[in-house]
């Protein structure tokens, strides 16, 4: 399998070259290998509209796996660091709409096959290059899970050439970020606290489009330090999906927490923030 990646790796850079000729590069790095996979960063070539488009692009193998920034019941979302980049005044790494994973044990909320993970750069100053530096650490999963590391870097500049292959990959996926929830549906349309157990339970509906064939999907995400599951689906009545989530591992600051839901109907997917204030 290891020798199929690096066919595909080297198909892959072939492809990026070719794309890009005449042109002296190909807004990419170069790969780094991991077990399962390699990860490297690519741009979409020069500033627009004050910014660069960037991106980190996970290729996994077939099996494998990795996470989303919360990753669920068990997992390692990945994690930052930009600190070595010069010339940077703002990263916005932004993360398109995840898949549910149950290996009969935990569920986890992940990303398969090919994705990438969008970035958005702000330069400093605008006329200068920029150079994106990224210290990445990742979990990535089959039968076992292993952690992934990177060291990356990759050079802007505000007149650099357009790379086409680049800026495909990352707005196919920056199209599948989640966008903010509004009054048309599908959104959110209430959050009722109920007894469960030894804690207590969150009813989430939500009103769907009525458009999208297929199952809805909810996805939850609990303030820094909480470990909660994911919310489990009870039904879809017409247009009204109902999910339960226990508050087992949900940090809070003296029962008040903000809770991130994703929504995804159909091809639709949407994000919201709830205040959630439990019962003493």
């Amino acid at each position: 399998m290891r020798q199929l990646l690096s066919i595909v790796l080297a198909l892959m850079a072939g492809a990026v070259t070719a794309l890009s000729a005449p042109h002296a590069a190909a807004a990419t790095s170069d790969w780094t290998e991991v077990k399962g996979g390699a990860v490297r960063l690519i741009a979409s070539g020069p500033l627009k509209d004050g910014q660069y488009l960037a991106g980190l692009e996970f290729l996994l193998e077939p099996g494998w796996h990795t996470y989303w920034r919360f990753p669920g019941d068990a997992g390692i979302p990945p994690q930052f660091d930009f600190t070595g980049s010069r010339n940077i005044a703002a990263t916005d790494v932004l993360y398109p709409a995840p898949t549910r994973y149950d290996d009969g044990f935990s569920q986890s909320i992940v990303y398969h096959d090919g994705i990438v993970l969008p970035i958005k750069v702000t330069p400093a100053d605008a006329d200068r290059p920029v150079s994106l530096s990224v210290s990445v650490f990742f979990g990535i999963c089959k039968d076992i899970c292993v952690p992934g590391d990177a060291e990356l870097t990759l050079a802007l500049t505000p007149s650099g050439s357009r790379d086409a292959l680049s800026e495909k990959l990352i707005r196919r996926d920056l199209a599948a970020v989640p966008a903010p929830a509004g009054d048309t549906p599908p959104y959110i349309a209430g959050i009722t606290e109920r007894p469960g157990g030894d804690d207590p339970v969150l009813e989430i509906t939500a009103t769907l489009s009525g458009q999208a064939g297929g199952t809805p999907e909810l996805f939850a995400e609990g303030p820094e330090g909480s470990y909660i599951s994911l919310p489990d689906l009870k039904g879809v009545v017409g247009d009204t999906a109902t999910w339960q989530l226990s508050t087992r591992g949900l940090a809070h600051t003296d029962g008040k927490a903000d809770l991130i839901l994703v929504l995804i109907d159909g091809d639709q997917t949407v994000e919201s923030t709830h205040a959630i204030v439990l019962k003493p």
